[in-house]
């Protein structure tokens, strides 16, 4: 063999050596690529399934907070309506209660008995000095510096003297207008005020309480 003949079966073979070289790593190229692009899609697929799932438990646990703020919203109002019906039914038990005492006034106050078997006589007349009625409708104002001549609807109204003037002096020795019938009518009608205030203090203090206030 000629030495141009085996140049040429060297380069030839070199070649095919260097093609197959660039084939095979051409091959372990696109198989890596391949590779890295599977997991990388499973990666992306993955964060994308948990992305997924963490709104999905984010948007649940929204809902339930919603669900349980409007429960507590709704028992809530049923609780401030029951307390209000309650407080209403209160007030016509006390008016009920008021009325019947009222009822009352007139056979307490003007006729008494010496003894149970004995027949019923006139009561004496009982007599209130305006300074009894300013004292007496001092303390219900909680104060030392009111009229005798009182709010109507809380105190006691004379029917004389009503410019006296407040504190001791000598107009407070005058006789007032005031039966036994004007003071038990007093303390009927403040007695209803008092006991409506104590009903509604209470159902606020239960309120506050249902609602974590102080």
């Amino acid at each position: 063999m000629s030495a141009n003949k085996l140049v040429l079966v060297w380069l030839l073979l070199i070649a095919a050596v260097v093609g197959g070289l660039v084939l095979i790593r051409s091959d372990g190229y696109d198989q890596g690529f391949a590779l890295a692009k599977a997991e990388g899609d499973a990666a992306l697929a993955k964060q994308a399934t948990a992305h997924e799932e963490e709104l999905r438990r984010l948007a649940e646990s929204a809902a339930a907070s919603l669900k349980k703020a409007a429960d507590e919203l709704i028992a809530s109002q049923a609780y401030g309506n029951q307390l209000a019906a309650d407080l209403v039914a209160k007030r016509e038990e006390l008016r009920a209660v008021t009325e019947k005492l009222n009822g009352e006034i007139q056979r307490v106050t003007t006729l008494y008995r010496r003894a149970l078997d004995a027949q019923p006589e006139a009561l004496p007349p009982a007599l209130f000095t305006v300074g009894f009625v300013r004292v007496w409708n001092n303390a219900l104002f909680g104060t030392a510096t009111a009229s005798a001549a009182a709010v109507p609807s809380t105190g006691i109204t004379t029917s004389g003297a009503d410019a006296t003037p407040s504190g001791s002096s000598a107009a407070d020795d005058l006789i007032a207008g005031v039966t036994r019938a004007d003071l038990l009518a007093n303390q009927i009608r403040n007695g209803e005020g008092y006991a409506a205030c104590r009903a509604q203090l209470t159902q606020l203090i239960e309120w506050n309480t249902r609602n974590g206030r102080n």
